[in-house]
């Protein structure tokens, strides 16, 4: 395993029922690399990404982040460098204005300001109108509410970007708009997605 991983994960195993679905797997995430995780269903990638965020426990295996061992005496450190956006994005039903404002109230990220030029330009970026603040979080569409938690994810700059499935809601021409997005920030980036996205060719490849 190479010495400069800004995530480096060693020889994690997954089981499921008794099963092994992942084996001794490993991988070396450097600083600013944008890493595309694939594999078939069942296979353990969204499993493997709450590991990565001290959700679950790995049946072996180590996972260090940032020089940091992910355990229950650095997780919070940890918490504090990465960025985590599933699949499902497990908003409170809060106008979207109050939900910003109440995520950037918590512990982790106090030190964040939110920013009210860039929170308009990723509107504008996503295509999501202004108006979308006073909206409800139960008035959004699936589409809508991915590109609000990808906003707020950028609002939140975590060092590192962990992301599971964020675009399936998304149409194409706006899976291209965000995997592009993505893929020009300076983030370490590592993400599952079963989406066929041109702009995935700047990410590296890892089946699992």
């Amino acid at each position: 395993m190479k010495e400069n991983c800004l995530v480096s994960i060693r020889d994690i195993s997954i089981k499921f029922d008794e099963k092994t679905v992942l084996d001794k797997f490993s991988l070396c995430v450097e600083e600013g690399e944008k890493v595309l995780i694939s594999a078939p269903s069942g296979k353990g990638k969204t499993t493997l990404l709450r590991i990565l965020m001290g959700f679950e426990k790995a049946g072996a295996g180590e996972i260090y982040i940032d020089g940091l061992k992910l355990d229950e005496d650095n997780i919070d450190s940890i918490r504090l460098k990465v960025g985590y956006l599933p699949q499902s994005m497990p908003f409170r039903n809060l106008q979207v204005s109050s939900l910003i404002d109440e995520i950037l109230s918590y512990k982790n990220n106090l030190k964040i300001s939110k920013d009210e030029k860039k929170l308009k330009e990723l509107l504008e970026y996503f295509s999501l109108e202004e108006g979308i603040l006073r909206k409800e979080v139960k008035e959004l569409s699936g589409g809508e509410r991915q590109r609000i938690g990808i906003v707020i994810t950028v609002l939140l700059d975590k060092k590192i970007w962990i992301m599971d499935e964020i675009t399936s809601s998304l149409d194409q021409e706006m899976k291209e708009k965000v995997i592009q997005y993505i893929g020009n920030t300076g983030k370490t980036v590592i993400m599952v997605s079963h989406d066929s996205i041109k702009a995935f060719e700047r990410f590296r490849r890892v089946e699992l």
